[in-house]
């Protein structure tokens, strides 16, 4: 039985597809963040914004894997085009996290969509 996790009973299907993406890819980091914070989108994006740098910067994780991150947030950015929460959930959780280490910041300019770049780049203003 699936579980549809809504961030604070908000619109229960805005971030479901992504949810799946990133339980299906990062099993164990979507196992012990949802141990740790409970249903609480923003804080699991974070999170995973945070884990996503400190793989990045510290060269701990697979290509392939740091793809399949990026593809995370990429599929949040096109969500957020339609949902201002989820825009602000995006750019001050994970972007805020990759803009904060250089190695990821680079790597991010090459692998996010447009919509996530220009997020990223606004908050270099």
């Amino acid at each position: 039985m699936k579980t549809n996790y809504a961030p604070h009973g908000n619109d229960s299907g805005r971030l479901l597809a992504v949810n799946q993406y990133l339980e299906q890819n990062f099993p164990d980091f979507f196992a012990e963040a949802r141990f740790h914070v409970g249903d609480d989108d923003y804080f699991l994006y974070s999170r995973f914004g945070q884990y996503l740098a400190r793989s990045i910067e510290d060269r701990r994780a697979p290509r392939a894997k740091i793809n399949r991150g990026f593809t995370v947030l990429n599929k949040m950015a096109a969500v957020s085009r339609k949902d201002p929460a989820v825009r602000r959930m995006l750019v001050s959780g994970p972007l805020e996290h990759l803009f904060d280490a250089p190695k990821a910041r680079a790597l991010a300019m090459k692998r996010l969509s447009p919509v996530a770049q220009g997020y990223l780049e606004s908050l270099c203003e």
